[in-house]
């Protein structure tokens, strides 16, 4: 994930638009992809928190502000085998939100690497080569 300011209602410019696209791409209507936070953004990213706030890894706090934790669910970098870390663990998570069994120990081995093969063949439009990427991402509803 890049380096994202912290962005609420009554922010603009070109990290809100990410943050409505990403928002839009997991199913969450964040009005207009303007730049622009306004109530329906805000309301977007309540739900979308909401959603998220008891998930076992890197559960969201409820406040309708995209802050550090909610750009790490919203904007998660390309993770591939031999990576470790927070962003292994959360695409652990939501494979297993998924049903793909995998264990939750943020070390990308060849478990989670089938896993993820597993899960882009299912979905039937993702290219199936064990990266997690952003498309894979918006699937797995990150």
């Amino acid at each position: 994930m890049a380096n994202q300011p912290t962005i609420k209602q009554g922010s603009k410019g070109p990290a809100v638009k990410k943050a409505q696209t990403a928002l839009t791409n997991r199913g969450y209507h964040a009005g207009n992809l303007d730049g622009l936070f306004g109530n329906q953004t805000r309301k977007a990213v309540v739900l979308y928190q909401t959603d998220h706030k008891t998930d076992t890894v890197a559960p969201l706090t409820v406040d309708g502000i995209i802050g550090p934790k909610t750009w790490a669910r919203l904007d998660p970098p390309t993770i591939r085998k031999g990576e470790k870390g927070a962003a292994v663990k959360l695409l652990q998570e939501r494979l297993g939100t998924f049903g793909f069994v995998v264990d939750i120990d943020g070390d990308f081995g060849p478990g989670t690497e089938q896993a993820l093969k597993d899960f882009q063949t299912w979905y039937g439009t993702l290219t199936v080569d064990g990266i997690a990427g952003p498309m894979v991402w918006t699937a797995l509803g990150s």
